[in-house]
C-alpha cells in the first residue's frame, strides 16, 4: 500500500472517531503494510482505535506506542513488528502471529490472545530459581514490610495472575540483578528471591523486564555492596 493511500484511511478514520456521520472506519483488511512505519511520528493519523486489521501483513511493521484499543488484528501477520508501548487494550488478537514481534512495555489488557502464535516469555521464570527485588528503606516498598525469609500476600489479598496486565498487583515483582538496579537504583536494599516451588507465578507477555508471584522468599540482602542479611534480620525482628 502507498504512503498516500494508507495516510488518507488514517484521516478518514480519525475523523470517524469523531464523529462517524464524516468520516469512515479504517477498513485494512489483508492490507500489505510490510515495513510501514505507524510509529508515535504518525500518532495524529495513525490512531488505530477500533480499526479493522484483520489478516493485514505487519510484518517489521513499527508500531511504537501506537493506539490499537479496540482494533481487530485477527490473524494479522505481526512477524517481527516492534509494538513497544503500543496500547492493544481490547483488541482481537485471535490466531494472530508476533513471532519475533517486540512487546516491551505494550498494554495487552483485555486483549483477545486465543490461538497467537510465537508469543514468549522473555524471563522463563522457574520457581526454585533465584531472583533480585529492590526494597525501599525501612525495608519496605508501598506500604508492604518485608522480613528476611517468606513473604506471602497480605490476609484478604488476591494474587494478580493476568498475563495480559504488565505490573499487575497483588504480587511481589522481581527481575534481573542488572535490571533491577538500573530501574530502581534509589531503593537502597539489593534483595537476592528465591521462588517456592509451590507459588504462583505471572510473567506478562508484554513484560518490561519483570514478573511477580504471589510469595518470594528472601535469602540475602546487600547494602552498598555489603551483605547485611544477619545484621537486618536481627534489627527487624527486634521491631516485632
Amino acid at each position: 500500500m502507498k504512503r498516500e493511500e494508507l495516510d488518507k484511511i488514517l484521516r478518514d478514520h480519525s475523523l470517524w472517531l469523531s464523529n462517524s456521520q464524516k468520516g469512515k472506519r479504517a477498513n485494512l483488511t489483508r492490507a500489505n503494510l510490510t515495513g510501514a512505519n505507524l510509529t508515535e511520528a504518525y500518532l495524529t493519523e495513525a490512531n488505530l482505535r477500533r480499526a479493522n486489521l484483520t489478516g493485514a501483513d505487519l510484518t517489521r511493521a513499527d508500531l511504537t506506542r501506537a493506539y490499537l484499543t479496540g482494533a481487530d488484528l485477527i490473524e494479522a501477520n505481526l512477524t517481527g513488528a516492534n509494538l513497544r508501548r503500543a496500547n492493544l487494550n481490547g483488541a482481537n488478537l485471535r490466531r494472530a502471529n508476533l513471532n519475533g514481534a517486540n512487546l516491551r512495555r505494550a498494554n495487552l489488557t483485555g486483549a483477545d490472545l486465543t490461538d497467537v502464535v510465537g508469543l514468549k516469555k522473555i524471563m522463563g521464570v522457574e520457581p526454585g530459581n533465584f531472583y533480585w527485588k529492590r526494597i525501599g528503606t525501612n525495608f519496605e516498598n508501598n506500604d508492604y514490610k518485608f522480613k528476611i525469609g517468606l513473604n506471602t500476600l497480605r490476609p484478604g489479598e488476591k494474587f494478580a495472575s493476568d498475563e495480559r496486565e504488565m505490573c499487575s498487583y497483588p504480587g511481589f515483582h522481581f527481575s534481573s540483578r542488572s535490571w533491577a538496579k538500573l530501574e530502581y537504583g534509589d531503593r537502597p536494599y539489593e534483595a537476592k528471591i528465591r521462588i517456592p516451588e509451590e507459588a504462583q507465578i505471572n510473567e506478562p507477555w508484554s513484560t518490561d523486564g519483570k514478573a511477580s508471584a504471589d510469595m518470594i522468599e528472601i535469602v540475602q540482602v546487600f547494602l552498598d555492596g555489603k551483605d547485611v542479611t544477619e545484621e537486618l534480620r536481627n534489627e527487624l525482628e527486634g521491631e516485632t
